[in-house]
């Protein structure tokens, strides 16, 4: 099996489609990652903070567009007719994942005040975004997802072990977004890997 294949998961008849997935995946890895890292500057960054909103700016219009390209060079594809179960098994289970990702961390708020912890939203936060990311690797059959669950977890959940401070916040949300930053980046550079090895071109 290739490099790409152990990081972004087997071959099979729904390639193409799982790969134009990971391009739209990683647009949002960066979306979410640069959301992230917005707020590690607002905990770990005490003095001015323009440059940073810049170079996050920047660095998040750099993985859109090459999103764009990856999701460009995929057009020249072949198209591949899915079994209509098959894409609604995909549909219904991305669905699924997310409204209960949703609904976790809407409930996070009451239930942390109820125990007057709301300090830990943001460790909250993380750890359901970061267990999230198990069952879309198992979804989508991409590895990669369980390395990126497992660095926001560890994040989330290490960042516990520090006395409530800034630097408690910017662990959590510096872990989140430079994982799925980093999520994003392998990403696009191993997602057309696969294309000559299957065939496609």
């Amino acid at each position: 099996m290739s490099e790409a294949g152990r990081i972004l998961g087997p071959g099979g008849p729904d390639l193409l489609v799982r790969m134009r997935g990971r391009a739209v995946g990683a647009i949002v890895c960066a979306g979410f990652g640069a959301y992230a890292l917005y707020w590690w500057t607002q905990a770990a960054i005490q003095g001015e903070r323009r440059l940073w909103f810049v170079a996050i700016a920047a660095a998040t219009a750099i993985l859109v567009v090459w999103a764009m390209a990856n999701l460009t060079a995929l057009r020249h594809a072949p198209k591949v007719a899915l079994d209509r179960r098959l894409v609604r098994f995909y549909r219904i289970g991305y669905a699924l994942i997310v409204a209960i990702e949703g609904a976790a961390i809407s409930v996070g708020g009451p239930i942390l005040g109820h125990f007057h912890r709301p300090d830990l939203y943001g460790q909250w936060i993380g750890a359901v975004v970061g267990l999230h990311f198990f069952p879309l690797g198992k979804l989508f059959k991409l590895p990669l997802y369980y390395w990126t669950g497992a660095a926001i977890s560890l994040a989330a959940f290490g960042s516990l072990l520090i006395s409530p401070s800034p630097l408690r916040s910017a662990i959590t949300a510096g872990g989140t977004g430079v994982a799925l930053w980093i999520t994003a980046v392998v990403t696009l550079s191993k997602n057309l890997d696969q294309m000559p090895r299957e065939g496609i071109r």
